[in-house]
């Protein structure tokens, strides 16, 4: 409708569950590191608490690396939907790329995203022009987004782990 505002996309972005050390049992390697399964429960009770809190998602989408897909998929069990992996997620991820992910799904009112450290602290500090926001394992941002661009967006909530746990139970 021209000259209606557009409503600002909901962007979540979550970082992965407690995974396993990068060490003799992945081979150094980061990629293969799973979910322990204390991260794996904390993250289902965290996914509850999600849901518990309202929060909801269109698309769900996820880094590669197995402790995002194995999040991402713990989440769409609370949430549904089905989650979809995208190398542009992968550690290393900035603001650019984040945008060419969200702006492939043009419909969607929000979107959870699956990420890693520092990348999802970064991101927030960009979109919202502001300072570093600490992400634990299990943490969660909720940022309502006019633009995927420096400044474009504003911080609703940060949950830190333990309160999305609590939540759920």
């Amino acid at each position: 409708m021209p000259g209606a505002a557009q409503r600002p996309m909901r962007l979540l972005l979550l970082r992965h569950g407690i995974a396993e050390d990068a060490g003799p049992a992945t081979g150094f390697r980061d990629a293969p590191r799973a979910l322990t399964e204390e991260g794996a429960a904390r993250m289902a009770q965290a996914a509850r608490g999600m849901t518990a809190l309202g929060v909801a998602a269109d698309v769900v989408l996820s880094s590669p690396l197995t402790r995002c897909a194995q999040t991402a998929a713990i989440v769409c069990e609370a949430l549904g939907g089905t989650p979809r992996q995208d190398r542009r997620l992968a550690p290393g991820m900035d603001l650019d790329a984040l945008a060419d992910v969200i702006l492939e799904h043009p419909g969607a009112q929000a979107v959870l995203v699956c990420g890693h450290q520092p990348d999802l602290s970064e991101v927030v500090a960009d979109l919202t022009a502001g300072g570093v926001v600490a992400f634990r394992r299990g943490s969660l941002a909720i940022l309502d987004v006019d633009e995927p661009r420096r400044g474009g967006g504003r911080l609703s909530a940060l949950y830190a782990p333990a309160a999305l746990r609590a939540a759920g139970a």
